[in-house]
């Protein structure tokens, strides 16, 4: 069931990259079409009043149902995701993806469960494994990291516990899922910074990094969730309405497109030095993520936090005395490990996308950045399994 599981989540990851890799194409050849961006917000709000119901509890409401299983994540959260989603990136909204695989996953997971297999004997706990093993296969498949995949789906359920318990069906799953996206033609990622030497001074380096990568994600946390809760009282097509409008301003404002949607533009230019990088563009990319996010468009965050992680390395090298690169993939990784409070999970993911060599820089970073950015995080720091603070 896990495999299966895996293949749907794989399926669902490998049409929405098709998908959306049309849809950025769109945007990019047709900047026009970011001035529809309220527009767009409206229509995906008004998808989720008129059919939405549980769906509008998104990534929250998975997780919820790993914790306490209660049948509540609908069949119809795969579409609409997938269509809200690709109506945000449709209008240069800076949002991710992984939430929307994630959710895909989850819903066929859930779809699944509901047939009459009498004879498996899905019970609550067995239905929870199985919505497990959809976000497994869901992020595993996206990325095209299968076992930071695996390790995702237990990871990120409560902060400061792994749940062992899904180790084989989220296993089965994310490799199932990314073996059937790279055979399908998935365009993942490429990516090859030259790694450091771990020595004593680079260490001691990487320790100080941890603090400030610890601030950017802890604040991306608190700053989506409160701008979250305070325009969720404002009905939501007025609310898309605004914060569409919001983003035009921004995007105005910095007189350039490159901190819209997934924000990957820049990646090329932190790795391979092709162009030049303002020292704050991080701050600009948090921001315009932040809005876009905070007024309910649908996507994820995980992506632009990779970005906003690598320009902070970026920006931070030259005081560091370390190479751009390499600082770039280690706040790539970092960033998004303490904010979503998975640094196990995230560490293998960066090793990889990165290659082995990486794997101390960051242990070392990823795990005080964990440590320091307390229980703040964009899943919700409610669901608390061992306190850091004990």
């Amino acid at each position: 069931m896990g495999a299966v599981v895996g293949l749907l989540a794989g399926t669902a990851s490998f049409l929405f990259m098709w998908l959306l890799e049309g849809t950025l194409r769109l945007r990019e050849a047709h900047l026009w079409l970011v001035g529809l961006l309220p527009v767009f917000g409206m229509a995906s709000a008004w998808l989720y009043l008129r059919w939405g119901g549980e769906s509008e509890g998104g990534s929250a409401l998975v997780l919820d149902e790993v914790m306490e299983f209660r049948g509540r994540v609908p069949s119809r959260m795969a579409p609409l995701v997938l269509a809200g989603t690709l109506l945000t990136h449709l209008g240069g909204g800076s949002a991710g993806r992984e939430g929307t695989a994630v959710q895909m996953g989850a819903s066929l997971a859930r779809t699944l469960g509901k047939l009459p297999w009498a004879w498996l004997r899905l019970t609550r706990s067995r239905q929870r494994l199985l919505l497990m093993a959809g976000v497994s296969g869901g992020f595993g498949s996206l990325f095209g990291t299968p076992a930071a995949g695996a390790l995702f789906g237990m990871e990120v359920i409560a902060i400061g516990k792994i749940h062992y318990e899904g180790l084989l069906v989220c296993t089965m799953a994310s490799f199932a899922g990314d073996g059937l996206c790279r055979w399908l033609g998935a365009p993942h990622a490429h990516l090859h910074p030259a790694a450091l030497g771990l020595t004593p001074a680079v260490a001691m380096k990487l320790l100080l990094f941890a603090l400030p990568v610890a601030l950017v994600a802890g604040g991306f946390s608190e700053l989506t969730h409160r701008l979250a809760a305070l325009t969720r009282r404002i009905h939501p097509c007025l609310r898309a309405a605004l914060g569409g409008g919001a983003v035009i301003l921004l995007a105005l404002a910095f007189g350039t497109p490159d901190y819209l949607n997934l924000g990957t533009v820049w990646l090329p230019r932190v790795f391979e030095g092709a162009g030049t990088v303002p020292p704050w563009a991080f701050a600009a990319k948090l921001l315009f993520t932040v809005v876009t996010l905070g007024f309910g468009f649908k996507g994820g965050e995980v992506t632009p936090l990779f970005v906003v992680g690598a320009l902070l390395g970026t920006a931070l090298a030259p005081a560091l005395g370390l190479p751009a690169p390499f600082l770039a993939a280690v706040g790539f990784i970092a960033v998004f490990a303490a904010a979503s409070n998975t640094p196990i999970a995230s560490t293998l993911m960066g090793v990889e996308l990165f290659g082995g060599a990486f794997a101390g820089p960051l242990v070392i970073t990823s795990f005080l950045a964990y440590i320091l950015v307390g229980h703040r995080g964009i899943y919700g720091g409610a669901r608390v399994g061992t306190r850091k603070d004990v």
